[in-house]
């Protein structure tokens, strides 16, 4: 899927290379301010534009990365406290039945003392 992404994002680069050479003898008149009046050409601004679309895409997927980085690491975080707890658990109850088998064993001996 990425070599499918990568692959459509150069061919939409390469259009837009091919339409701005279509475009390298047109000029376009930007009114800036009231009277002032400013001549630029168009490949100019399509590559303006594209540039412009290019870093507002990578600024957008670049705080949805960082937020999903967040999100992840307090999961992980979440998953170790749990594993640690579980563990606790485990050695917990291992610790009781060690304990409940060495009191079956003390109440056997002194059952059959008294007998």
């Amino acid at each position: 899927m990425k070599k499918f992404f990568k692959l459509f994002s150069i061919i939409i680069i390469a259009l837009v290379a091919y339409i701005a050479s279509l475009n390298l003898s047109i000029s376009v008149n930007f009114h800036i301010w009231k009277n002032i009046i400013h001549e630029i050409n168009l490949v100019y601004v399509i590559f303006t534009a594209l540039i412009a679309g290019v870093t507002a895409g990578y600024i957008w997927m670049l705080a949805h990365y960082m937020t999903s980085q967040e999100k992840f690491k307090e999961y992980k975080k979440k998953l170790e406290k749990t594993s640690i707890s579980a563990e606790s658990d485990n050695s917990k109850v291992s610790v009781l039945e060690a304990k409940i088998e060495v009191l079956e064993k003390a109440l056997k001996s002194a059952l059959e003392k008294n007998s």
